[in-house]
């Protein structure tokens, strides 16, 4: 206000405390621990860094808690507290306790929703309960964020890479081939007690229901029938064929799980873990006959990734020309890639910043096409060489630079800049050149520009990364969801890469595991984004508002589901009407999880069994009957007992029609099911309130 001074308010100084104290994290810490040194601004888990910043610092005779008491200080507000490195945790919570009465107001983007439970309980402990979540949707229906669209570019993997998979695919079908015809095997199946016909209590048997699958789907492998009375205990009529997934689950009870349940020695379980280890097929106490941890991270890191960017790039541009502004984030620089930029012989596929710039900079020279790139890391970065004095210009008074050549390219093409002395600055510098249109196309690293870096004017991002927690993955998407005032149209696109596993064009697989962990990683990024479903206008999180996203996934269909992920990105000039006609439907949002269950997943085991008690019932009480009135008619004694089982009997069938009516349907029965899983968790103190209902809809 006029005639305030906030020097007298604000300060950034934990040693000298006003009414309003800035503070980071890494101050606070080194104050909680009395430090006397210089503070490093540090990135973990990366080959890039921070533009060094680091400045001397002197807590070792200063008590921080004692001079927040002094000065009456009772708010604590915590920004984006959702990530701190465990010892930044350690000295916030040791600030919190040892001031007392504080009043705690935290403030994140990302809560981590998918963080283990002990991460989880920490936040909350610092952070308390939600109380109040603003969601993307309503922000994009306010204009304080834009519309937007999450688009997934398929990739096969590279030959040599489709060679490890069906090397790896060959062994695992090779053993369950070995182990249908080993009659040593089968009989070891055999002898579990769910084959035996041996009593066992059903809760025990239903303890892993996909185990007890497993067992079943081997033995109708093997040309055997299944117990019915199983069979009927899983609400299963037909069983699917034997495949990997299900020889992986068999094979860890078999052999680890449930080892004591079977007729089988240790002898013979050092043989099958020993055969199973020769092929490939056992890791660290686990059975893997889907894919390993190796296999796991080539497809996750598949260099055919390249390639979808390349593409992805190239139809952007396309389609938006010089008014593209395209990010893309990776994991990692590469920086040993630099000397191979310029040398049309190298091969530079590789998932990482300076091979991704010398990739499409060979490509869009070699079509002449007018795209400008440029490469913005900690210790990396790249500009076109026209673009200098503009650089000069925007750094002037703040900073100075030099500027040397790229790899072999020279230095009429694109330059690289290197900052006198702290190189903070360049970072403004650089989103500054960007965001006016001296390059088309950003290339950086998570760690620098994933969070807390802001340039508004992003409308196309790939995320390059392999991050998979909605924690990290939100903070990412986030750098092209902002506004931009200089274009109130703005919409996004946001492109994810996936490689999936090579299919047979037979598989009609939805199990996202099978597909491939890539596959799986982005299934879990999908489960907490709010976002616009491709074709209908409702607003829903889940992979399935993806709706091109269907099996096969062979190489044929991958084809035509990008082409049609190219296409749907072509429309951003309908995305915002979209978006509108979605979020106009409601003035108040609130978000529902709905679970959707197919009719013929929803067991009628139980209403079967109640149904075959009603007839068998019912025929006791017309022979009960019949017996009754020949015994009247014959003036017997009997005629009483008769008369009493058939009382009893009637007593018994009405007993059984509400439950007939309770699950004579699979809407009815799945409400049933809600019910009963609501009293337990009320019973076991796992619901914060009873103040819950179960509902249930058909769709059609």
């Amino acid at each position: 206000k006029d005639g305030l001074n906030p020097d007298d308010y604000l300060s950034q100084d934990l040693k000298d405390l006003k009414l309003i104290t800035i503070s980071t994290y890494q101050s606070l810490h080194s104050a909680m621990n009395r430090y006397k040194g210089k503070e490093v601004d540090k990135v973990e888990d990366t080959d890039d860094a921070s533009p060094d910043m680091e400045q001397e610092v002197d807590f070792s005779n200063y008590d921080l808690v004692a001079e927040v008491k002094r000065n009456h200080i009772g708010v604590l507000c915590l920004d984006e507290c959702h990530h701190l490195r465990s010892e930044w945790w350690k000295a916030l919570e040791n600030f919190k306790n040892e001031c007392g009465n504080l009043q705690v107001i935290a403030l994140t983007a990302t809560p981590p929703y998918d963080s283990n439970k002990t991460m989880w309980d920490r936040y909350m402990s610092m952070c308390g309960e939600i109380d109040e979540e603003i969601t993307i949707p309503e922000l994009v229906k306010e204009g304080s964020l834009c519309p937007h669209q999450d688009f997934v570019y398929f990739n096969y993997p590279t030959l040599d890479e489709q060679a490890e998979v069906t090397k790896f695919k060959e062994r695992a079908a090779e053993m369950i081939n070995k182990l249908l015809n080993d009659q040593e095997f089968r009989n070891i199946i055999l002898s579990h007690p769910s084959m035996q016909g041996i009593t066992t209590k059903d809760d025990e048997l239903l303890e892993n229901p996909s185990y007890l699958a497993s067992i079943l789907i081997f033995v109708a492998a093997c040309g055997m029938t299944p117990p019915h009375r199983i069979m009927r205990l899983l609400g299963v009529n037909q069983l699917p064929p034997l495949s990997p997934e299900w020889m992986e689950k068999l094979l860890q009870g078999v052999l680890y799980t449930d080892t004591q349940n079977y007729n089988i020695t240790e002898e013979q379980v050092e043989q099958y873990k020993g055969a199973l280890k020769v092929r490939g097929l056992l890791e660290k106490n686990k059975i893997v006959m889907v894919a390993t941890e190796n296999i796991n991270k080539m497809l996750t890191r598949s260099v055919g990734k390249c390639d979808s960017i390349k593409k992805i790039v190239e139809h952007e541009y396309r389609a938006m020309g010089k008014d593209l502004r395209l990010l893309v984030l990776a994991d990692y620089i590469k920086k040993e890639y630099t000397k191979s930029i310029g040398d049309e012989s190298a091969n530079v596929k590789a998932l990482g910043v300076i091979p991704f710039f010398e990739m499409l900079r060979r490509e869009h020279a070699a079509l002449n096409s007018g795209l400008r790139l440029g490469v913005l890391c900690g210790t990396v970065v790249i500009i076109p060489a026209e673009t200098k004095d503009a650089l000069l210009k925007e750094i002037e008074g703040i900073g100075a630079v030099t500027f040397k050549s790229v790899g072999q390219i020279g230095d009429t093409d694109y330059v690289e800049v290197d900052a006198v002395g702290n190189a903070h600055f360049l970072t403004g510098a650089v989103t500054n050149l960007f965001t006016k249109g001296y390059m088309q196309v950003l290339i950086g690293t998570k760690s620098l520009l994933g969070e807390g870096w802001d340039s508004p004017c992003i409308n196309s991002l790939i995320l390059a990364s392999f991050v998979g927690s909605f924690m990290l993955s939100n903070q990412m998407r986030g750098r092209a969801i902002r506004v931009f005032k200089d274009k109130p149209e703005k919409a996004s696109n946001i492109w994810h890469l996936v490689c999936v596993n090579p299919q047979n064009e037979a598989v009609n697989t939805e199990n996202v595991e099978e597909i491939s962990e890539d596959f799986a990683l982005l299934n879990r990024r999908m489960e907490h984004f709010l976002g616009l479903h491709y074709t209908e206008n409702y607003i829903e999180s889940g992979i399935d508002r993806m709706s091109v996203i269907k099996p096969p996934f062979d190489e044929e269909n991958i084809k035509k589901i990008n082409a049609k992920m190219l296409e749907l990105s072509g429309h951003r000039d309908t995305l915002k009407e979209r978006w509108q006609n979605a979020l106009t439907i409601m003035k108040r949002m609130d978000i529902v999880e709905e679970t959707e269950v197919p009719q013929n997943s929803v067991s009628a085991t139980v209403y079967k069994d109640t149904l075959r008690k009603v007839i068998l019932i019912a025929i006791a009480a017309v022979i009960l009957l019949a017996a009754f009135i020949v015994a009247k008619v014959n003036g017997k004694f009997t005629s009483v007992l008769w008369g009493i089982g058939l009382v009893a009997s009637g007593i018994a069938l009405l007993s059984k029609f509400p439950k007939l009516s309770l699950l004579g349907s699979p809407l009815k029965r799945l409400r049933a099911y809600g019910t009963a899983i609501r009293k337990a968790l009320l019973r076991e103190g796992l619901l914060e309130s009873d103040h819950s209902k179960v509902m249930v809809e058909a769709r059609d």
